[in-house]
């Protein structure tokens, strides 16, 4: 049937296009505020996630608790004009804590957070609702590793762990009749990690860090509402897919001159892991759906700065980060632009222990029109809010 036929393809390109514009930069109050630029900072909790190794200066035990408040606005407009929807996404709260411990030369602890996240909600009834009406992924990681320093240059090795849950819900178009289908995934999947920082001289600052890919081996629910003349083929069943989260490389650089610090970040992701998704569903009346995607990998430039005076330190940054979504394979369900942002933050030091911190950044996404030949003509722009704070000790 060619209307089955049509919603598993949609389905399958669904699970993988989700995942393609939304890592995650906001991982600390710190960074957050200096465009996410921080593979060359030490000193600071918040390295556990960007550079582990530049923890491993004796400095004891250091720990950071970030909060951040995002929200998106996204747009979709028809290409011939005559209509135009904005997304109804609610706030989204990621956390994030960073904990680690260095003695002499040795250095050990955690980061936990969400590398990889966000949705799009659209409101019903709109154009697009057989393609998407919301997504929603979330990918937890815990990276735990373990630092030593061999004079100027300092190593790290270790671990992570991923758990991700993708949700989908889209309506059905059974001709003279509507229908829809929920789809609820969990997955886990591990991978490597390591990093070096090198402080040639107490101004100057370089850091390397490598994040493996994961491989989420997904699985759940698919509970289709559909007419009785389709419940044969689209029962509610268990289905199973696989998603790659990419391979990143960061490079990090820090200088200070006085009360000011200059940081930049260039970060390369391999969104090329991800070429094609299968989706496989229990029932065998249910065919196997497969969707090509070819996607590209990027280079994500962030830069910041920031000034000190006393307990009080003032920052600001900003970041380009491409898509890596071809524009043939961009869809309601993944609305993926290239993002331009500003940000600007502050720390204050309540004591010799405590500091807070907080960030605002503005974000745009860029907007860009589809050329799929699988899904309506359109275009596809926004922007979004974010805000955080955070402690560290």
């Amino acid at each position: 049937m060619k209307t089955i036929a049509t919603v598993l393809i949609v389905l399958a390109c669904t699970t993988v296009a989700h995942a393609g514009g939304t890592a995650v930069g906001e991982q600390n109050a710190v960074s957050a505020a200096t465009g996410g630029a921080g593979a060359a900072r030490d000193n600071d909790p918040g390295a556990a996630w960007h550079a582990p190794a530049a923890l491993a200066d004796g400095g004891g035990m250091r720990l950071g608790i970030s909060l951040a408040l995002a929200h998106p606005m996204l747009q979709a407009r028809g290409a011939d004009g005559t209509w135009t929807t904005d997304s109804a996404s609610a706030w989204a709260t990621p956390p994030h804590v960073d904990a680690s411990f260095a003695h002499d030369k040795w250095a050990a602890g955690v980061a936990l957070g969400v590398p990889f996240g966000g949705g799009v909600t659209w409101p019903r009834p709109w154009p697009g609702a057989t393609q998407a009406v919301s997504t929603d992924l979330m990918v937890l990681r815990a990276a735990p590793f373990a630092a030593y320093r061999l004079g100027p240059i300092r190593l790290a090795a270790g671990m992570h762990f991923d758990a991700g849950r993708l949700q989908i819900q889209r309506d059905l178009d059974f001709i003279d009749m509507d229908g829809d289908v929920h789809i609820d995934l969990a997955g886990q999947g591990v991978g490597a990690d390591a990093s070096l920082y090198y402080a040639p001289r107490p101004d100057v600052g370089i850091g390397l860090t490598y994040r493996g890919r994961t491989t989420l081996d997904f699985a759940g629910n698919a509970n289709f509402t559909a007419p009785d003349a389709f419940s044969e083929k689209t029962p509610d069943q268990t289905a199973k897919t696989t998603m790659v989260l990419p391979d990143q490389i960061v490079l990090g650089a820090r200088y200070k001159r006085g009360n000011l610090t200059a940081l930049g970040d260039v970060e390369y992701t391999r969104w090329s892991v991800n070429e094609r998704t299968e989706v496989d569903f229990a029932v065998d009346a249910t065919p196997t759906a497969m969707q090509e995607n070819q996607w590209h990998d990027t280079v994500t430039l962030r830069a910041g700065a920031e000034w000190q005076r006393d307990e009080l330190t003032a920052r600001v940054g900003g970041y380009y980060d491409p898509s890596p979504v071809p524009a043939e394979h961009l869809t309601p369900t993944a609305p993926d632009g290239t993002r331009v942002a500003f940000t600007a933050g502050a720390g204050y030091r309540i004591s010799t222990a405590w500091s807070a911190d907080a960030f605002a950044e503005q974000m745009w996404i860029l907007r860009r029109d589809t050329t799929s030949v699988d899904t309506m003509a359109a275009s596809y722009g926004g922007s979004a809010v974010v805000f955080g704070v955070g402690v560290r000790w």
